[in-house]
């Protein structure tokens, strides 16, 4: 399979290219990729293509005088950008939800974002693959090194966080989200980026979900190994829009319950499963 990712990446860059993207390419190619991905992603949202651009933030109303806790440094490789953790914190200090469920932990950074926006009193829930023993069979090979580098309790230990938030050890195809039925009001879907784990992601977050409040993805708009991931949320048969100038896609908890099996459906499903297996 890579060397498809490398032919599709290769056919997006040639859209993109440009004086620019030349001369960035022979002083630091490092960046190509990031800066690529970031035109097409732009060029998309400008003319109309994908998700109507729609930002949460309307809905939610915020005033002048409302304030946001984010770390001085918040950003590392492969996580949000700095307009996507201000529009998840300002989401998360607007809604104050009872219970907020993350998938992909990473370095810990945006579940910080969480813990420090919301009240006390709020549950946060995050979940991430166990240290040791992960079978990686269908990742794309981007979110291969991610897992390799990830560190998702130092930062949370360091900044003081540890006892704000339940870190949730379990590869997620195999997480279980019947125990959180219904009691999730802040999802955000940040795992791995193959569109069979993005799909087994936003079916549990559905069943989670209460009729209360937002689910976010990260990474939508992306082309090349991400554009499958970004057809999935563009297919789902419910209002989902993407945030102005991010890679955040995000949906109403109302919406998504749409796609939610019931309990029985559920227990039926698994079954077939245990069958076919």
């Amino acid at each position: 399979m890579r060397w498809r990712e490398v032919v599709r990446g290769s056919v997006e860059a040639l859209k993109a290219v440009n004086l620019s993207s030349c001369r960035l390419a022979l002083q630091k190619p490092e960046y190509l990729r990031e800066y690529l991905s970031f035109c097409v992603r732009k060029y998309d949202e400008l003319v109309g293509r994908g998700l109507l651009t729609r930002s949460v933030l309307k809905e939610l109303r915020p005033s002048d005088l409302d304030l946001l806790s984010v770390p001085a440094r918040f950003q590392t490789g492969g996580g949000t950008d700095p307009r996507e953790i201000l529009t998840l914190a300002a989401t998360t200090r607007l809604l104050r939800p009872k219970r907020v469920f993350e998938i992909g932990t990473f370095n810990g950074r945006t579940t910080a974002i969480f813990i420090l926006n919301s009240p006390a009193e709020t549950e946060i829930f995050t979940l991430d693959l166990p240290p040791k023993g992960n079978h990686l069979h269908g990742y794309l090979s981007s979110d291969i090194d991610l897992v390799k580098d990830r560190n998702p309790e130092d930062f949370l230990t360091r900044a003081g966080l540890s006892g704000r938030y339940q870190q949730i050890y379990c590869d997620s195809m195999q997480f279980d989200p019947e125990p959180f039925r219904d009691t999730i009001e802040l999802g955000f879907i940040d795992g791995a980026h193959a569109e069979e784990f993005v799909r087994n992601d936003t079916m549990k977050m559905a069943v989670m979900m209460s009729r209360r409040g937002y689910v976010f993805w990260h990474d939508y708009g992306g082309r090349g190994s991400f554009q499958p991931l970004s057809k999935y949320l563009e297919s789902l048969p419910i209002e989902i829009y993407r945030v102005p100038g991010t890679s955040l896609a995000w949906t109403a908890a109302a919406e998504i319950k749409k796609l939610a099996p019931g309990p029985a459906e559920s227990d039926l499903l698994e079954e077939m499963k245990l069958r076919a297996g």
